[in-house]
């Protein structure tokens, strides 16, 4: 039985945790279109400064990561308290259950770490397993929810792994928080309410866990009750006390290899078993860097394809920006457009897991490649699907591009701590609420349907095709840039294929404009499709510089406007300090601990 000490503290943080999450007079409708629900109507931007800093994708997270600052815990730590969090309050987007990738500056050692905690396929997986007997694909929202679909979950793996090399605090210290508020409930906020409604939309009929969950007695949660999920309570707890052990081999795997074989009908491919738990493994890879004027920005390596595009994007963009003495407006725009365009097509085409294919990756971020990409663009006239470049190193390879997927229930959340470290850290379920499917109150991804669903085209190999222990093409970005050996910023963002799209907007602005973390989370953004050009609705493209959506159409652009679901998370070094911004598209904050300022001869 608890002490009297205890049930007061305990009484405490239940009453902490309910002013905390009282929900924000805010209502939009759910875009069914968009990869999450978003906010679409402008609200203020979460700002912070200071000598450590946390930007994570909801409230909640934030306050846990900054806790776990102040009792001296390091970037490591507080995105494991982070992570935790959003598991419970934000299981739409990432959780225990899904994978991750970290990029983690540890300043005692000058080194710079890339960790990938992405999905791997099971050891079962046939390569024709999305194909129907007639020959044709499954229909990508059918297979989201399969239990074939269920990736090897890495995040759990990755937080230990950080852990044990980066964390300070006991690992047990980072799941107070995730554990209260599982067990003693949260104001469900607007979005997350709104992301149930988009998961009906998407299909909930084939888990009875989701509905007994998320839709108790087939209604909508209530604004004002708290929500509780037991069950993952008890889950987080049992991993704070056994740690990667629990998870990959003990009781937690065995509850959820055994609710899998409950879900899956006969005709169903066996998808993960216990093997493959016990045999998962986080790589530590080699982060791509490349310079960008006077900067170096360092991304994640494949199987993220998003870290290759965004540096293709940005060394093609900076080509272009340079050779050309028109300064107006909507170059910038042209330019930014095109680069991304060329871009993804190298990404569609080369890039994929390096255990099954090799991947070009030295070419394709030469700088001779780079400009022969960039000759191809012209200042005056729009492209329309681009044919992937031929970057030295591809000569044995003859490959088909993949069709670009859908998808997006991600987070991003940065962190700079007081001794220095950074952790710019991304991570997904896949699909809103991943699969649908549950095991131990976590949400399990659908992040299978990330590779291709055909292995070939016309005999031609598909680099991201199925293989078995593959892990598949992601679009995840988590980035630090550096000036002067020094790292001066650190971004991420969720969105699905668009997340280097986001990155780029964002890169651009704060190293070419110098405008802050706060004006470019606020600012209208810019993608690409291969064959069009898509704009921001909420943004007011007609009175700036002299229209810009009227120039780009005389340019030759295809134009769409849609509402984006990015969700940038930004710090950045600007006079003595660390400054962050929360994008308002989402319900995220920033906040920071304030301490001596720290001399420094390089600014962002």
């Amino acid at each position: 039985m608890p002490t009297r000490l205890n049930r007061a503290q305990i009484l405490k943080e239940f009453v902490l945790i309910l002013l905390l999450t009282l929900p924000k007079p805010i209502i939009a409708q759910v875009n069914p279109s968009a990869p999450e629900s978003i906010d679409e109507k402008k609200i203020k931007v979460s700002t912070a400064s200071g000598q450590s800093v946390v930007v994570t994708a909801n409230p909640l997270a934030s306050d846990a990561a900054l806790l776990i600052l102040k009792r001296g815990g390091s970037a490591m730590d507080a995105v494991v308290a982070a992570q935790t969090v959003l598991a419970v309050v934000e299981p739409q987007s990432s959780g225990l259950g899904g994978g991750s990738f970290l990029m983690y500056w540890d300043e005692a050692t000058k080194s710079l770490t890339a960790l990938d905690g992405r999905e791997t396929a099971s050891a079962q997986v046939k390569e024709d397993m999305w194909i129907k007997s007639d020959g044709k694909a499954l229909p990508w929202l059918k297979a989201t929810k399969s239990p074939s679909a269920i990736g090897v979950p890495g995040t759990t793996a990755l937080l230990w792994r950080g852990h044990r090399q980066f964390g300070r605090l006991p690992w047990k210290d980072n799941f107070h928080k995730s554990i209260a508020l599982a067990k003693y409930g949260f104001i469900p906020s607007p979005r997350f309410l709104r992301s149930i409604s988009l998961a009906q939309r998407l299909g909930i009929s084939h888990s009875q866990a989701f509905q007994s969950l998320y839709l108790p007695n087939g209604s909508l949660l209530k604004k004002k009750i708290p929500f509780r999920n037991q069950k993952l309570a008890s889950t987080l707890s049992r991993l704070s006390i056994g740690g990667i052990n629990e998870f990959y081999r003990g009781d937690i795997a065995n509850e959820l290899i055994y609710d899998l074989q409950l879900i899956k009908n006969k005709k169903e491919i066996n998808s993960i078993t216990n093997e493959d738990l016990a045999n998962y493994k986080v790589i530590k890879r080699k982060p791509i860097c490349r310079k960008y004027k006077s900067w170096n920005v360092c991304a994640f390596p494949p199987p993220s394809g998003g870290g290759v595009a965004l540096l293709q994007a940005l060394g093609t963009y900076e080509l272009l920006s340079n050779n050309n003495s028109d300064q107006k407006m909507i170059k910038h725009w042209h330019f930014l457009a095109e680069s991304l365009r060329f871009a993804d097509a190298d990404r569609s085409h080369w890039i994929g897991d390096p255990i099954d294919l090799p991947v070009p990756i030295k070419g394709l971020l030469n700088d001779n490649y780079i400009k022969k990409r960039a000759s191809n663009i012209k200042s005056n006239k729009a492209t329309f699907r681009p044919l992937p470049g031929k970057p030295k190193g591809s000569e044995l390879l003859d490959l088909a591009s993949q069709p670009r997927n859908a998808g997006g229930g991600t987070t991003h959340l940065v962190v700079v701590d007081k001794y220095g470290n950074i952790a710019s850290y991304t991570s997904s379920v896949e699909t809103v609420f991943g699969s649908r499917n549950l095991s131990g109150g976590m949400i399990l991804n659908n992040q299978l349907t990330d590779f291709s669903f055909v292995s070939n085209i016309k005999g031609k190999p598909i680099a991201n095709r199925i293989r078995p222990n593959k892990r598949p093409l992601s679009s995840m970005t988590p980035v630090i840039v550096f000036k002067d050996n020094r790292p001066v910023l650190a971004i991420g963002s969720p969105g699905g294929w668009l997340i280097p799209h986001y990155i780029a907007n964002a890169l651009i602005r704060m190293l070419d404009f110098q405008l802050s973390p706060k004006e470019v989370v606020s600012q209208k953004l810019l993608s690409v499709q291969p064959n069009y050009t898509v704009l921001e609705k909420s943004g007011d493209w007609s009175k700036e510089d002299n229209n810009i959506y009227q120039s780009l159409l005389n340019l030759g652009h295809q134009l769409k406007y849609s509402a984006f679901s990015s969700g940038l998370a930004v710090v950045k070094w600007h006079k003595g300090s660390w400054h962050g911004a929360a994008d308002p598209r989402r319900e995220g904050k920033a906040l920071s601990l304030q301490g001596k300022k720290k001399p420094r001869h390089n600014e962002g």
